[in-house]
């Protein structure tokens, strides 16, 4: 841009400038940074100026490494050293150079790309941008038996920092444990004798109000051991497949995010340890409202990888540390919540992984895995139930425990509303599920209503009663129709739950 009177620019204009400037240079990184390829800008003194996140997957690099790292030291072959000096010197590119590391029989085999380049600064010394690849031709050319794939250098610092973060937990979790026990025995007796005494003293004894402070600093710390048991001896949750969808439609909408990447796959886990995961990461971290991300991706043939970013959220390498420690994120009440360190382990025993970055110049992000549901998992879940329920409390109760289960729901309040679902545009249910005494038609008059028009349909009754002398009958003779199941009021929603599966598995 070429302007005479730049010495009259306006304070909003260049503020202007400035900002599209700004925008421009978020706008390149952030194609840098998710290029599939490994890429380092280097400098003349051999230091990691700019590395993409790829880079950092390849050689099990943190920010904090960054630093204090030289490519000699992450690449230590004095042919490739020769090679960056060549290509700095005389400038001439060097594509597919071979870079070897480790013996002749276990050795990694990389390929590299070198290219001079202008250093960023206006009279800043030429830099090399380097691009990194697994050279699988000469790996294949090995013969199998003589080859073994070796933990090279930094893939092997990578390897050792996840050793090094479970040996963390599993240290976190026997000293709990070991508190957990003695803190336990503890609280007997204090509590114990406290209301004992509690008990010996007259009712207008003004002691009184010191010893119930005493029995409630008594229950404070027993929820908190509590948490430290269930740290050791984590509850097995039951994974289910459901579509990453709607659930993240859901995550949406309840937790104030900025949008959801579309997509088709559905996970194999425990929704409800999910939106934990989710609850727990926004809890502690405090993002603006309207700033999180969602996207989902294929990390493998049987394995889906779901990934909130945070743009914008500035996140301390001391709060990376502490993220997945006990008691750690900010209070809610009088005491801090056992957080996200008593959901890694149910978490990995679905077969999940959990891992949270923030690099410079990129969006924090915490990053999930989880068994992705085979095609055969998904026709339950892909189901579309109309639920039927005059009483809102209980209607309200089953449409929230089939929407964490996945299903696609629509609900009504009584019977003609039911009719007026059914007429709309693209209407098709997979299952009804109905209350029998209703204020007009009955549940039986729209069950037979809802066939009518999809043959296929099962049919859930709930009820407490029913005047439908038939269907009482039937009910009582346990010989319902084809399809249809009675369930009786009062129940819980795992009862619902078990019951819905079975009829749409047929």
């Amino acid at each position: 841009m070429q302007r005479a009177d730049l010495d009259k620019w306006k304070s909003s204009e260049v503020s202007r400038l400035l900002a599209l400037v700004e925008t421009e240079r978020r706008y390149y990184q952030d194609i840098f940074a998710q290029l599939p390829l490994a890429i380092a800008v280097v400098d003349g003194e051999w230091g990691l100026s700019a590395v993409n996140r790829e880079f950092r997957r390849l050689f099990g690099l943190r920010s904090a490494d960054l630093s204090r790292m030289r490519l000699p030291d992450l690449l230590p072959d004095p042919q490739f050293e020769a090679a960056l000096v060549d290509v700095l010197k005389t400038g001439t590119p060097r594509l597919n150079h071979p870079v070897v590391l480790g013996g002749e029989n276990s050795a990694l085999r990389l390929i590299a790309n070198i290219q001079r380049v202008p250093g960023w600064q206006a009279g800043a010394e030429d830099e090399l941008l380097l691009t990194i690849g697994e050279d699988h031709v000469s790996v294949s050319s090995v013969p199998a038996a003589s080859w073994e794939p070796p933990p090279a250098p930094l893939l092997e610092r990578r390897r050792q920092r996840n050793l090094i973060e479970e040996a963390k937990r599993g240290a976190i979790e026997r000293l709990s444990g070991r508190l957990a026990h003695v803190a336990n025995n503890l609280l007997m007796i204090i509590g114990g004798y406290a209301e004992e005494l509690m008990e010996s003293l007259p009712a207008e004894d003004s002691r009184r109000d010191d010893v119930a402070e005493i029995i409630k600093a008594s229950a404070r710390m027993g929820a908190l051991t509590h948490d430290l048991t269930v740290l050791t001896r984590p509850p097995a949750p039951a994974a289910a497949p459901f579509p990453l969808a709607a659930w993240a439609a859901s995550a949406v909408d309840r937790w104030e995010l900025a949008s959801a990447a579309e997509t088709t796959l559905h996970a194999l886990t425990a929704r409800q340890l999910l939106d934990l995961i989710l609850s727990e990461t926004l809890r502690h971290l405090r993002p603006e409202p309207g700033t999180g991300q969602l996207s989902f991706a294929r990390a493998g043939e049987d394995t889906v990888e779901i990934a909130l970013h945070l743009p914008g959220l500035a996140v301390s390498d001391e709060t990376c540390e502490r993220l997945f420690e006990p008691f750690s994120g900010p209070k809610e009440g009088t005491d801090p919540p056992l957080g996200l360190a008593g959901i890694v382990r149910p978490w990995q025993g679905l077969g999940g992984t959990i891992t949270f970055e923030a690099e410079p110049g990129e969006a924090p992000r915490l990053l999930l895995t989880c068994p992705l549901a085979g095609e055969g998992d998904n026709s339950a879940t892909a189901a579309t139930i109309l639920v039927v329920e005059d009483e809102a409390g209980i209607r309200s109760l089953i449409v929230k425990a089939l929407d964490r289960q996945g299903f696609r729901v629509v609900q009504a309040s009584s019977a003609e509303e039911a009719f007026t679902a059914c007429e709309e545009p693209g209407a098709g249910f997979d299952l009804l599920i109905t209350d029998l005494t209703m204020p007009g038609q009955t549940g039986r008059q729209l069950a037979e209503y809802v066939r009518t028009k999809w043959p296929n349909a099962r049919v859930l009754f709930i009820s407490g009663f029913t005047e439908d002398a038939q269907l009482a009958a039937q009910i009582g003779a346990r010989k319902l129709p084809e399809q249809t199941r009675f369930l009786a009021k009062p129940f819980h929603v795992t009862q619902l739950i078990a019951q819905v599966k079975e009829l749409l598995a047929g």
